[in-house]
């Protein structure tokens, strides 16, 4: 009898190992470990998803952070836009038709007429159907709950787009503050105007520049901390490490890459493919924000809408009143 329960509890232990074991989660398709790697320290380095996970997700949605998050990256580097409303969102560039379809653009929509687009493209796309461009706020809230550090890119073309960016500076900044991350988040751009008006709301520019080699020096004069450039050399990347400046470089996709930056000098790996592990275990708060706060922002947004009706018509007829003009 004893050595029949010996065996059965052998036999259940194994049942148990074999059912933890087929929970664990599968790296997502498109992702590599950086482990993977022969040559870097992987606790010499910091990741930071290009738009969140985007070999896996869509570009710039909260799916893209969470997931991040939950590979273990370091941070999470995000292109960012003004809505007409002046609310800062996540996506890159200005045109809406490459991730909506929609043939319109975010500086001519408010975030409520933006909730009512869905993602269609995007790397991924089968798994996250429903997945809305998020506010700046929303990517910052998941962020936070993942520990995850914030780049944030601002790409503009026009004078036009640039100067409807500078006019909502101070709108980004309060962001910053108002979510905690003044202190660390970057804010890149390629344009001084920009960057300047980052510096005098308070917050931390760095440096989009095709010329790395120049790069320390600018941000030096300029009071950038830090720049972001194409793949540069080892005394470039030594230069800026002396000097404390922040240095970013494009998405690095494979490991070959990451290992060439690493051997450049670089410790900050930025990367829509490499991860940390697996994904662990869904964030509980994480999750169930990511899923409802579109939800939760359209019902709001409602009931913001409902008090301004409200108010406006209560002022409209005291006006009216005060004029001797009956509207009733």
């Amino acid at each position: 009898m004893k050595k029949l329960s010996k065996v059965l509890a052998l036999l259940l232990a194994l049942l148990l190992l074999t059912s933890v074991a087929s929970l664990a989660a599968d790296l997502p398709s498109g992702a590599v470990l950086l482990s993977d790697s022969k040559k870097i320290d992987p606790n010499a380095v910091k990741l930071i998803a290009y738009r969140g996970l985007s070999a896996c997700a869509p570009a710039n949605t909260l799916a893209a952070v969470t997931l991040a998050g939950r590979c273990g990256c370091d941070g999470v580097a995000l292109d960012i836009q003004p809505t007409l409303d002046g609310e800062w969102v996540c996506i890159s560039g200005v045109s809406l038709k490459p991730m909506t379809g929609y043939n319109g653009t975010v500086y001519t929509m408010t975030v409520a007429q933006l909730n009512e687009l869905t993602v269609t493209g995007g790397n991924g796309i089968a798994s996250y159907p429903d997945e809305k461009i998020p506010t700046l706020r929303q990517a910052i809230t998941v962020a936070n709950l993942y520990n995850m550090k914030l780049v944030l890119t601002i790409n503009g073309g026009s004078d036009e787009s640039q100067q409807i960016i500078i006019k909502n500076i101070s709108n980004l900044v309060n962001t910053l503050k108002l979510m905690g991350v003044v202190q660390t988040a970057t804010v890149i751009s390629a344009e001084e105007s920009v960057l300047a008006a980052v510096k005098a709301a308070g917050g931390r520019p760095a440096l989009n520049t095709l010329l790395p080699l120049t790069a320390v020096n600018e941000c030096i004069e300029h009071g950038y901390v830090g720049f972001s450039a194409p793949v540069t050399d080892a005394l470039t990347i030594s230069n800026a490490a002396s000097r404390n400046l922040e240095v970013y470089g494009s998405d690095t996709t494979t490991i070959w890459g990451a290992d060439l930056l690493y051997s450049l000098g670089a410790r900050t790996i930025v990367s829509s493919t490499i991860v940390r592990h697996a994904p662990e275990a869904e964030n509980v708060v994480a999750s169930i924000y990511t899923k409802a706060s579109v939800a939760f922002r359209n019902v709001w947004n409602k009931i913001v809408a409902f008090f301004q009706n409200i108010i406006t018509s209560l002022a409209l007829n005291t006006l009216m009143s005060q004029l001797g003009i009956n509207i009733a």
